[in-house]
């Protein structure tokens, strides 16, 4: 990946709906090269999709919480289980395994604290995988986190 191509997914991770001709003037390549570059971004998978950014009060789920799970076991097949049923749920917006005291951390969304009680006891207790789970609840969105932004490197 060389600086173009660093412009280029600046330039689409600020604004995936930028028509093929904006794109080339923003980065100074011609449309035909510009195109050839983002197929070939798409093709090796440094681009893997263009999405919406919806914000979770918009749809009807203003109740953010970020949660964490502490499995009973650490073998392979019950983390797998976990995640496996984690990315099913509508109301997980995201989730990561971490190192630390909790075993993964999840960004949830849900519509009121009913829905939250709904999630916890219908969906999550039952597994009966999670030995701990612990929550905090989000005030205010200071920022939405999109994926980053790649480093310009210039050689100078």
């Amino acid at each position: 990946m060389d600086v173009i191509d660093q412009h280029i997914l600046r330039q689409l991770m600020l604004d995936g709906r930028l028509s093929n001709n904006r794109l080339a003037k923003a980065i100074g390549l011609s449309e035909s090269a510009t195109l050839e570059r983002v197929r070939r971004l798409e093709g090796s998978g440094m681009i893997s999709g263009y999405a919406a950014l919806v914000e979770p009060a918009q749809v009807g789920r203003p109740l953010e919480l970020f949660m964490t799970f502490t499995l009973k076991n650490q073998n392979p097949a019950e983390i797998e289980r976990f995640e496996a049923i984690v990315r099913d749920l509508d109301e997980v917006l995201s989730c990561a395994q971490t190192l630390g005291q909790a075993d993964f951390l999840a960004h949830v969304a849900v519509a009121d604290i009913q829905a939250l009680s709904q999630f916890i006891n219908q969906k999550l207790l039952p597994l009966g995988c999670i030995d701990r789970m612990e929550s905090m609840t989000v005030l205010k969105m200071l920022k939405r986190a999109h994926p980053p932004l790649p480093a310009i490197h210039t050689t100078t």
